[in-house]
């Protein structure tokens, strides 16, 4: 007679665990517990119904370093921590947006900012300027590091020379993706036509982390490979006040030059088309 010496064995301890369905979970309870509270404050006494323009993040850091946009005149905050200000320059009828330079919004946070500051300000139209990566873009006709183009996406059916368009199946998951949301919902609704229009620059970072927490962060600025030459930057603040019909006087013009950045990016560029780098495909 064979004997199994398993019969008289207990059952394993995961198998009384799991089903045991009445036993309390901290982890679960906690969890439900959590409901983030989001709180927006605006500061400052803007028009409305005038165009918006947004700089975001890395980009609208270092764009803001030459826009000449004058002392801010209001500020945005969530949380009591400051994620934007506000700009009236003199050069142009659009309000400015810098926003996230210094934090970096949670996704918990970016739809209720995103419509508070649209139902706050009203605009005719916004543009955003923001980044995408290049390692991660996805496209039929790769192109090296020193030769990613601007990419753009708008609501309207437009075309912008020199850009390219942002095209599927690639997508933006940002604070910039909930404005064009945003945009594109009251569109619906309105009975004149409204426009949105995203500008990305190439960056040859990964794209960043959405965090879980609102926290203050100061952005590295880009520098050396990373920063954006100023041919390009002069061509997208162009663009920028343009397409939503609040042409500035002016010119973008870098007011601080290192070694290594953007005013020498345009020649180092070219040596890396020469020498072969930033050559690798995703």
């Amino acid at each position: 007679m064979e004997i199994n010496p398993l019969d008289d064995a207990l059952p394993p301890r995961y198998a009384i665990e799991s089903d045991d369905e009445d036993e309390y979970n901290p982890i679960t309870a906690q969890r439900a517990d959590q409901v983030p509270i989001v709180n927006i404050k605006i500061e400052g006494q803007f028009a409305t119904g005038c165009p918006l323009v947004i700089a975001s993040g890395p980009a609208g850091d270092f764009w803001a370093s030459g826009a000449d946009l004058g002392e801010h005149q209001g500020a945005i905050f969530v949380n009591n921590i400051q994620v934007g200000l506000l700009f009236k320059p003199s050069s142009t009828r659009a309000v400015v947006l810098v926003s996230e330079a210094t934090a970096v919004l949670p996704l918990w946070s970016m739809n209720k900012y995103v419509n508070d500051i649209l139902d706050r300000l009203q605009p005719s139209g916004i543009s955003i300027l923001d980044v995408y990566s290049i390692q991660s873009y996805i496209s039929s006709e790769p192109l090296p590091v020193h030769e990613a183009p601007v990419r753009y996406l708008s609501l309207q059916n437009i075309s912008l020379n020199s850009f390219q368009k942002f095209s599927p199946p690639n997508i933006l998951q940002s604070t910039s993706a909930a404005f064009m949301s945003a945009m594109n919902t009251r569109a619906l609704s309105y009975s004149h036509q409204i426009n949105a229009i995203i500008l990305l620059l190439p960056s040859p970072e990964i794209p960043r982390t959405t965090l879980s927490e609102l926290s203050t962060s100061r952005l590295s600025r880009p520098s050396g490979n990373q920063a954006w030459y100023v041919e390009m930057m002069a061509e997208v603040d162009e663009k920028l006040f343009g397409v939503v019909g609040a042409e500035r006087s002016g010119t973008w013009a870098l007011k601080s030059t290192p070694a290594g950045s953007a005013l020498s990016l345009s020649k180092k560029r070219q040596d890396l088309a020469e020498l072969g780098e930033g050559s690798m495909y995703i």
